[in-house]
């Protein structure tokens, strides 16, 4: 057992104590006062037996704060009988810090000679064991209001306290990962932001996974949690010291980083990138994600917890945006990029909804005869305030908010219409986004518009590109096999535009593959000329037909006649128009082969 410390000795030392033993004893009763002393020792023993059997101990303490009784529940309690604890005080059976923290609560209460309820304090049994008590008490006083000492009762509540700890805890912290929430990361920063502590310098890092729904896609959620406890855990070993990690949501995680400049903070969370996106092993199976980041800092970029994550997410948008597996660093251009963006989302919600967004069509040709077979949409939005809108501005920004369900609905439903007035030999080639992919609803999109519009199905030819793919690869797969199941065509378009995997493109029930994008742009030389017709191929042992977009140049042209792609598309041959000039194209020529 430990003893009590000179700061108990003085809180009570305080106080004017005066022993029960200094007390003047009454003058003795006469024998005709005294009671049966077996009625009195039939009383006691009933007394001790209701004390000794009652579930909390019941005891008594003196002026000195010492044990001078202390019922036979101790042993039950603490792991000492009676004997043990009396002439000790509550304190010895404290770790010491506890002793401190409860001492300094109990001076101010004998200070004012109230009583008490509810103490909470742990205590260290015999068995070495730690046990919570709840500890309540009323003062012994004198006569003259002397303090003679407390008497009172402690209760174990250690299951109860461990309960709502364990509940506490769960409550602030993600039960996958064990790392701490939305709620309590937020908590934290707000505290430390309002401590006045963004001197020296507080960073937040936002982190987001790149492609972490393809792996529940293709190896199942199982896995996906497997990666995620292991991303944890890859993330708690890079945080410095001082750092705190917390999961957002989904496969959103958040790091807050202490007393870092800039150049710190880059570095550090290129480091955590860098480690987040290596390889996962799950089960013998090896699973690759990317990483993106955006990072902003107090007080240089905000001074409340609220502003620095807004602003580090506006870093990470920009850092997806710009090609994801990157840092990006707040910066004041980003603010004013956002605020353009929520005017033209404005703008883009109130286009999509009173249909004001047209399609535009570029025909494609029959490579050899040079007829057209057909016609690309291309959607197009002259916004009444921004003038022009480029398609590869305003598309992002329709699958960020949603707007590209409803978008896509329209371009589908124009095109249909448009098709559906021209020769039955023309097709129509509709683009279609990694959210359309992904809407179980879509294939039922497709059919119920082909009906309205009394367009044939084989006449209509639905298009995705590597990136939609990336984003949306298990639904794809099954999308797409429903598409065809409908009697509608597929085409991969613009492939070779950004690095795909040869072995996902064999995931994928395609009829076409429409080479783009690099590869096409400098055909006619080394080495893209090889890597062409690699990948042509490699599609027509597949039993794919090839095209060639974005053709440009008469050498682009030849080349593919040389790789024996059935149509070619592009500027070349004719540029996009509206639906009504369409039917004129009929019976125009396409530019000579020079």
């Amino acid at each position: 057992m430990q003893h009590s410390g000179p700061w108990l000795r003085r809180a009570f030392s305080r106080l004017r104590f005066r022993s029960t033993s200094a007390t003047p004893l009454p003058a003795p009763p006469s024998p005709e006062e005294l009671p049966d002393r077996q009625a009195l020792a039939r009383e006691r023993d009933r007394l001790q037996r209701l004390i000794n059997t009652n579930s909390d101990w019941l005891w008594e303490v003196d002026a000195q704060g010492r044990y001078v009784f202390v019922s036979e529940h101790s042993r039950h309690l603490l792991g000492y009988a009676p004997e043990q604890m009396l002439g000790h005080t509550p304190f010895d059976f404290m770790p010491p810090e506890e002793a401190a923290r409860v001492g300094a609560i109990f001076g101010g209460i004998i200070a004012g000679k109230q009583p008490f309820s509810g103490l909470l304090n742990r205590n260290r049994r015999a068995d070495g064991r730690m046990v919570i008590l709840e500890t309540s008490g009323i003062p012994l006083l004198a006569e003259d209001g002397t303090l003679l000492g407390y008497r009172g009762i402690d209760r174990d509540v250690t299951e109860r306290e461990e309960r709502a700890a364990r509940i506490d805890y769960m409550a602030r912290h993600d039960a996958l990962t064990g790392l701490g929430n939305r709620p309590e990361f937020l908590s934290r920063l707000d505290a430390r932001m309002a401590s006045g502590e963004v001197q020296p310098r507080t960073a937040v890092v936002l982190l987001d996974l790149d492609f972490f729904k393809e792996v529940n896609d293709r190896l199942g959620h199982a896995s996906g949690d497997a990666l995620l406890r292991q991303l944890a855990q890859r993330l708690r070993d890079l945080l410095p010291p001082g750092s705190l990690g917390g999961r957002l949501g989904g496969d959103e995680f958040a790091v807050m980083l202490a007393d870092q400049d800039v150049s710190d903070a880059m570095e550090t969370a290129t480091a955590i990138v860098g480690s987040l996106a290596a390889p996962y092993e799950l089960e013998g199976r090896q699973a690759v994600i990317g990483v993106s980041a955006g990072l902003a800092l107090a007080p240089l970029h905000a001074r409340d917890g609220a502003t620095l994550l807004r602003r580090a997410d506006l870093a990470l948008y920009h850092a997806k945006h710009q090609g994801r597996g990157r840092v990006c660093l707040y910066s004041a251009a980003l603010e004013v990029s956002a605020r353009a963006a929520e005017g033209l989302e404005t703008a883009l919600r109130r286009a999509v909804a009173e249909e004001v967004i047209g399609a535009l069509f570029q025909p494609f040709y029959a490579a050899r005869e040079r007829r057209m077979l057909g016609c690309a949409v291309l959607p197009s939005w002259h916004c009444a305030e921004a003038g022009p809108v480029a398609p590869e501005v305003f598309l992002p920004l329709a699958e960020k908010t949603g707007l590209i369900i409803p978008l896509g609905a329209l371009l589908l439903r124009q095109a249909c219409e448009a098709a559906r007035q021209w020769p039955p030999a023309l097709r129509v080639q509709v683009p279609a986004s990694a959210v359309q992919l992904r809407d179980p609803h879509f294939p039922a999109l497709v059919e119920d518009t082909l009906q309205a519009s009394g367009l044939a199905p084989h006449r209509l030819r639905i298009s995705v590109t590597e990136a939609m793919l990336n984003e949306a690869q298990g639904a794809a797969a099954r999308t797409l096999c429903k598409l065809r199941a409908l009697g509608v065509s597929v085409a991969l378009d613009s492939f070779g535009d950004s690095a795909m995997a040869v072995t996902t493109l064999l995931s994928f029930p395609f009829d076409r593959l429409r080479l783009g994008g690099a590869p096409v742009r400098s055909v006619a030389t080394e080495p893209s000329a090889s890597v062409a017709r690699a990948l042509t191929g490699l599609a027509l042992r597949l039993g794919m037909a090839v095209d060639m977009v974005g053709v440009q140049s008469p050498q682009q042209w030849r080349a593919a006649l040389e790789l024996g792609c059935e149509e070619v598309q592009g500027e070349l041959l004719c540029a996009p128009r509206a639906a009504p000039l369409v039917l004129e194209e009929l019976f125009c020529a396409p530019a000579p082969l020079a």
